[in-house]
């Protein structure tokens, strides 16, 4: 009889030792602290790429975006930050109504690097008829001094299924 008492305070010791959330942060690992403040950071920096992108602000998206930005287009065209942003201001891109429908940021790099994937709608002028169209997209974002920029896009249009 005397073995099953001890039996039974053998969890409660080894949970004495297991590491506590409270407890580590208390000892200074704020990791899930920068982690949700990065994360507030890289949803603002895309609320702010969306408003920009659907009023053609160049200025804003000159800021957002890094200088090595890789930007491969849903049609696997690819274009450079300077590239995208002159066809941009060219109005190449004739969009309208551009929004993100759900978005999910995994933050890496001890919250340095963003990897953002959701998915966006938007209406596309074509020949003068407005298409609405969908996609799923795939950013990375950096942690630079000056804030959060976009060194990566790739969009891929979700397309009916032939019959």
């Amino acid at each position: 009889m005397r073995i099953l008492p001890r039996l039974l305070l053998l969890p409660a010791v080894c949970c004495a030792f297991l590491p506590v959330p409270v407890m580590a942060a208390e000892a200074g690992a704020d990791e899930p602290v920068r982690t949700v403040s990065a994360t507030a950071g890289v949803r603002e920096a895309e609320r702010l790429r969306a408003v920009a992108l659907g009023q053609r602000d160049i200025d804003v998206l000159r800021r957002l975006i890094s200088g090595d930005y890789y930007h491969v287009e849903s049609n696997g065209r690819v274009r450079s930050k300077t590239e995208f942003l002159q066809a941009l201001a060219r109005n190449e891109f004739r969009l309208r109504d551009y929004g993100v429908d759900d978005m999910e940021i995994n933050m890496v790099d001890q919250g340095g690097t963003a990897i953002v994937t959701g998915t966006y709608r938007v209406t596309v002028e074509e020949r003068q008829a407005a298409q609405p169209k969908r996609g799923r997209y795939v950013r990375i974002w950096t942690r630079h001094p000056e804030g959060w920029r976009n060194a990566l896009h790739q969009s891929t249009e979700i397309r009916p299924v032939a019959p």
